[in-house]
């Protein structure tokens, strides 16, 4: 195990740069005559850098999400099942293999969204801006921008808040920022736009979006306080703690591992069939469309994102059975991934329900076999509710459930289920 980072002091200075971010427009506004339009610039600026700075920390995330797995996500599922860390040189926190597909979605999707959604509430009331008005949001863009970036480093890097952290629970604060703050700048927007006194707009969305931090900060630091949003969305006081998957005492009896060439060419397989029998199929409709009608200029945008889907799905599926080895011990077969070194998934011999052997195009290629054992805790999933649970109600890590495994592309099965004492499974 790393040393932890060095703590942070007794006095907090995350929650002091948050409220000195909030303390910028304010400022600006008595001290240097800021106007309506700057006040309401700077805070959709803290908005779109509160999102955009919780990007660096989703890689660093080391709580598992609650209930919000998908295992049967044939993109996103085998990276986000995958256990163990990357160790990163220096003082820098170890990074989570499963938290790359929320980096993705937020990083491709949601903040460039709440980016464009930002701004075009800032242009509803459409404010005139003039020189001395760009380079004030400038400045006071700058100073939040700043804020939320000592605040990111100060709590959650160099005071070890990752460790409190799963990619969602990340995603908390941008995403109420995006309906609070945006619900204040659009009601602002609107009372300025009525005529209503500068003054009382400057107050509303003053008020309103100090309190609503301050609200915040206080519900992070005190479980007990939480609103309705936590408890539809969750917190990092819902997201699990990893444990290890237990591995037995001594040496195993039999290790096997797919053949490099054959795990790369399944995974090659894998990706281009997920392209074709996906929702990314349209996109393949898309580049022949273009192709067809000769803009080729037009087809390569599309092009690129239908590699970058195969990709992903074969980098996923190799991940999920080209990295690993199977050992079996007396009685327990652990699926182990090298890369990581970290042992991924069990299953005990007692709670195997059935077991068969099956070839598919890549195994009648190269003369393997892929083993499907059945586990007793298939259907001994999380509760899912409409509502996440309390923090003392969240349920543990799943690690060591006897979930159904497949030993893909091996050459001989035989030894693995004969260790596990299932090989009767094989002859019924």
């Amino acid at each position: 195990m790393r040393s932890a980072l060095p703590a942070p002091p007794a006095l907090r200075s995350g929650p002091l740069a948050v409220l000195a971010s909030n303390l910028v427009a304010p400022v600006g506004v008595l001290a240097l005559g800021w106007s309506t339009t700057v006040l309401l610039g700077v805070f959709v600026v803290d908005v779109i850098a509160g999102v955009w700075w919780a990007v660096p920390k989703v890689p660093f995330a080391a709580k598992r999400p609650n209930n919000a797995i998908d295992d049967d996500s044939r993109l996103f599922g085998p990276f986000q099942t995958k256990r163990g860390e990357i160790t990163l040189p220096g003082p820098i926190p170890p990074v989570y293999l499963r938290n790359l597909p929320t980096l993705l979605v937020v990083a491709c999707f949601l903040a460039p969204l709440e980016t464009v959604v930002a701004f075009t509430v800032f242009a509803l009331p459409d404010p005139t801006v003039t020189d001395a008005v760009a380079e004030q949001l400038l400045l006071g863009g700058l100073a939040v921008v700043a804020g939320r970036g000592y605040e990111t480093w100060a709590d959650y890097f160099r005071g070890g808040g990752y460790r409190d952290h799963s990619p969602r629970s990340v995603l908390l604060v941008p995403f109420m920022h995006l309906f609070a703050v945006g619900g204040l700048v659009f009601v602002a927007g609107g009372l300025a736009g009525s005529g209503v006194a500068g003054d009382a707009v400057l107050g509303l969305v003053v008020a309103g979006k100090l309190a609503f931090d301050l609200r915040t900060l206080q519900i992070e630091r005190d479980p007990d306080r939480r609103g309705w949003f936590y408890r539809f969305y969750g917190s990092a006081e819902t997201e699990i703690d990893p444990e290890p998957v237990a591995v037995p005492d001594g040496d195993p009896v039999v290790t096997v591992r797919p053949p490099r060439r054959v795990a790369v060419a399944d995974a090659a397989v894998r990706g281009l069939t997920y392209s074709l029998s996906s929702a990314v199929l349209v996109v393949w409709g898309i580049v022949i469309l273009f192709a067809g009608l000769g803009a080729w200029s037009l087809a390569v945008w599309p092009a690129l994102a239908l590699v970058a889907f195969v990709g992903f799905r074969a980098a996923g599926r190799y991940l999920a059975y080209g990295s690993v080895e199977y050992r079996a011990y007396d009685g327990v077969l652990v699926v182990y991934d090298r890369l990581l070194d970290e042992p991924q998934a069990r299953i005990e011999g007692t709670a195997v329900t059935d077991a068969s052997v099956a070839r598919d195009a890549v195994d009648r290629v190269f003369d393997t076999r892929t083993l499907d054992i059945g586990g007793a805790d298939d259907d001994a999933g999380p509760d899912v509710g409409l509502t996440v649970p309390d923090p003392e109600e969240v349920n543990d890590d799943d690690a060591n459930a006897n979930r159904s495994l497949s030993v893909a592309h091996v050459s001989d099965p035989a030894p693995i289920v004969e260790a596990l004492g299932a090989a009767w499974h094989l002859d019924r």
